[in-house]
Formats: structure tokens, sequence, C-alpha cells
């Protein structure tokens, strides 16, 4: 197999469970396991500290010239005079679904829409959203660039947030949070708040939804090759073996959808966990030291190989998209992939004659028996663009709280979406309200609330320690030649993994320093 182009098209789920599709909830006879779940989240969320640290240049030309460019035009913003009194603020939100999304999330976009516009008569809204099959962080990129971009939004996670504080890509909101009720009263998620604030307490983001994803599963296929859903892989050769053994290319039906795409980070860094290590590991000092390199890297790097090569248990692409590889999923393709079981919906599974009920959920495998099994825990959050008004500023703060604060507004959204069948397992951002989302979910297979409570007990968040992103982007071919190389050694792929950590230590010797 040769090396080919990695896929375009941004993986939904890097910024939230099922790419921003909506989870579904759980039977009323779960009303406890539901409220267990929502805690168990909040939980193991509040480990959040793995990485902390400030944040770093950008490593594109193109959020360099972005930030240059920004800088003017929020100079220019800061002169520009109010608006005349009785006009319209104009609120540009990218938030319109895609033309082949399910038609539920129409719906639920509708429902939005009608709401915020009733609420806030005095805005102007242009509903639009980001080209399909792109990159999602070059498309804003662009647009600050042409001097364009969404007003208000939660498209990045918040793993992002301190390198783009640095370049100046995102507006400073300190003014709205600084002195926030909710926040002030303890109401508001806490968990990401290092990544998304600096030292000097201005701030730049505030929670939109945290999520965690690990190995999902489909019990029709995996019966239909004759295994049994009941049976989780407790160690990598347990899960290897299965995988293998539900996998006919022909069908086809494959045992594991492995994403090897330019997103290749997102999974491969849980994949590191399990096997005892760290993508990143912290000096002390504010500065850090790649760690992907040293053996548990190695042995996660050549385990995506064996699944490849020696056991045949992935799909044939494993460069394809990641939308193209949750469609396999959704279609009935694979018994395992990766994601979060509520984030497919009922109706999107529908379109392929396959049913929720089917859909499960554990954590990655431990290397070894007795080894630690994991969940891997992210979160989108809202940021405002940096050359926004005053007057769009306002408006775009008072939208947030709306959005994902009112409890009118939030009661309604949910009942509408455990209609659908997409209530979301996210825990609400206002804390207050976490135990009165679950307690409406009427829609979650029986199975899903203990499973999803058993990833998120073990579930570690993503670092977003100085230039993570730009660690990501570098990694991504070291692990396509590693994964695509039939019979690669041990030591190949050590040393591919030592000269990508070398090359962070000259690009970014600010945030990468050996000790």
């Amino acid at each position: 197999m040769k090396k080919r182009k990695t896929a375009s098209a941004a993986p939904a789920g890097a910024r939230s469970a099922g790419g921003g599709r909506k989870l579904p909830g759980a039977r009323g006879a779960l009303a406890g396991g539901r409220i267990a779940l929502a805690l168990a989240l909040i939980a193991c969320l509040a480990l959040a500290s793995a990485c902390t640290g400030g944040g770093a240049a950008s490593t594109t030309a193109a959020t360099t010239a972005a930030a240059t460019t920004v800088a003017a035009a929020t100079s220019a913003a800061e002169t520009t005079a109010a608006a005349e009194p009785g006009a319209k603020v104009k609120l540009k939100i990218y938030d319109v679904p895609q033309d082949d999304d399910p038609e539920s999330a129409h719906q639920e976009f509708a429902f939005t829409k009608e709401k915020a516009e009733a609420k806030f008569p005095n805005v102007e809204f242009e509903w639009t959203h980001f080209a399909p099959g792109s990159d999602y962080r070059q498309q804003y990129d662009q647009q600050l660039m042409s001097g364009d971009g969404p007003t208000v939004a939660h498209t990045f996670p918040y793993v992002d947030i301190q390198t783009r504080i640095a370049n100046n890509t995102i507006a400073d909101i300190t003014e709205y949070v600084a002195d926030w009720d909710l926040r002030s009263r303890g109401l508001v998620n806490s968990t990401f708040d290092e990544a998304l604030s600096t030292p000097d307490g201005k701030w730049f983001a505030v929670p939109y939804a945290p999520y965690v994803n690990a190995i999902v599963y489909n019990s029709a296929v995996i019966k239909e090759a004759g295994g049994d859903p009941d049976k989780i892989p407790a160690t990598w050769t347990e899960f290897a073996e299965m995988a293998s053994a539900y996998t006919d290319k022909d069908l086809p039906r494959f045992g594991y959808l492995l994403l090897g795409s330019e997103w290749n980070a997102w999974t491969f860094t849980p994949w590191v966990w399990a096997a005892g290590g760290e993508m990143v590991r912290p000096n002390g000092d504010g500065t850090w030291q790649p760690a992907f390199q040293e053996d548990p890297g190695v042995d996660a790097a050549m385990y995506m190989n064996e699944l490849i090569w020696a056991r045949n248990a992935t799909q044939k692409d494993v460069l394809e998209s990641y939308d193209d590889m949750q469609n396999h999923f959704k279609a009935g393709q694979a018994a395992y992939g990766w994601g979060s079981p509520p984030g497919f919906s009922a109706d999107d599974l529908a379109k392929f004659d396959q049913k929720q009920e089917d859909i499960g959920f554990f954590p990655l495998p431990a290397k070894d028996d007795g080894g630690r099994v994991v969940g891997f825990a992210g979160g989108e959050v809202w940021t405002m663009l940096p050359s926004a008004t005053k007057e769009q500023r306002d408006a775009a703060w008072e939208y947030i709280q709306y959005i994902s604060f009112d409890e009118e507004y939030l009661t309604e959204l949910w009942a509408l979406q455990d209609s659908l069948g997409r209530l979301t397992a996210n825990p609400t951002v206002r804390n207050d309200l976490v135990e009165k989302k679950f307690s409406m979910a009427s829609s979650w297979p029986a199975h899903w609330a203990k499973q999803m409570a058993d990833a998120m007990a073990v579930a570690q968040p993503e670092p977003y320690c100085p230039n993570w992103n730009e660690l990501k982007n570098e990694i991504v071919q070291p692990l396509q030649t590693i994964y695509l190389t039939e019979g690669i050694s041990r030591d190949e792929a050590k040393r591919l993994l030592e000269e990508c950590a070398e090359t962070l230590y000259v690009k970014y010797p600010d945030a990468f320093v050996k000790k």
C-alpha cells in the first residue's frame, strides 16, 4: 500500500462529539443513571489539568497573515462610531446544517433560528455555514484575511484557544466574563477555564459543549460476523483478534475504522494513553517535552500498523476523510469505530436501515492485562470575531447567554431534541441544569447510560499546551508512514517519531524544550 495524499474533509467530531450532530438521551426508567452519567462527565472533565500553559504563535502563513489583517481591522473597528439609533446590529453565524445533514438537524436549526430572531428583534442575523469538505480552521483564517468570518461561533475546540489568543484571531471578551453573574455564582462549567484565559485575567472564550469519545460498536454487525457483542475486548490483543475476525472486505465489513487522514493525532492520542504514555510532558516551567516518541507512543503506532497489515482488520482506505469513515459505520459496514453512540442520530442511521439500539460504547482497551483503559475528553467553546464592533460584541454576548444559558430556551430545545432522537449526552455548561437536562431524556437505548458513564469515568482531557495543534500537524506524516508501510520495523517507527520530536524542538523552541 503506497502512501497517498491525505483526505481533506475536516472531522467535525474533532470539535464536538458526532460532528455537532446532537446526541440522543436515556429511557425514563434510567433517571438515576442519567444523573450519574452527567455527574460522572463533570467529575472526569474536572481532571483537565494535564497540560496547562500559555499560547504560542501560529505556524501557518494563512493564520499569520490573518492575524495581521485582523489587528488592523480590530483597530479600525474600535474607532468606528456607534450604530445609529434604531439600526439593527448584524451578526453572522455559521450554524446552518449542510444540505446532506439529517432532516432532524434542519428542524433543530429552524427552531433555534426562529427563537433567536424573536428574542433579538434588534439583530440582523446572517445564517450560513462553512463550505463542506475542507478544514474549518483554514476557512476561518481565510475569511479573516478577507475581512469576513462568523461574528460569534462555537467552532473551535478549547485546545485551539491559547494559540488563537497569541495570533489575535479571536476577540478579547474579558469585559463580559469578568463580571458574569452566572460564573460568579459557580453555575458555569469551569473545566477548561485555564485554556480559555490568560494568567493576567483576560478571557477569550467561554464553554459550549464538552464531550467524551472512545470506541463505538455495532452489535448487529458483530452478530452477523459470528461474534458476541457483549464480549468487550479488554486488551489490545483481544481487540485485534475480534476486529480481524469480524472483517470481510468483500462485503464490505470492517473490524475497526482507523483514522489515518490529517486528523490522525486525534485518535492516536488515546491509544498512547492506553499504552501507558503521554503525548507531551510538562517541564514545570511553562515549557514541554514531546513524549509520543517514547516506547508507549511507538507501541501505539506499531499497533495501528498491525491492525492494517498483520490483522487485515481495517477499512481499505485508512486515509479517507473522517466523514467517509463515519459513513461506513452508519451504513453498518463496521464492527468498531470512533465516537460516542449518541453521535449517531436515529434518523441518520435509518437512512442505512440501522438502529440506535445496536450501537454501543466502551473505553479503549488496555495494552495488556491490568493496564489502563481510557476515554478521550474534549469540547467546543464560544468565541467572537476580533474585528467585531462594540455593538456586535454586545449582541453576540447576549446571543451566547440565550443559546447556552437561558433555562426557558434550553428546556424547549431539549424537549425538541428528545423528540427527534437528538438529545445530547454532553452535560450542559450551566451546572445547575445538568440534572434537569438528563431527566428529560426518553429516547436513549437502555444500555447507553451505563456505557457512557463507564467511558466518562476514565476519560482524559486532550492536552492544550503551547503549540499543541502544531504538534498534531507535524506528527501526521510520520504516523501515516508508519501506518502504511508494510513490514516497517519498530526501530524505523521509533526513528520517525524521534525525528518529529526533534523538529518540534527546532520549530517551536519557546514551547518545547529538552530537560
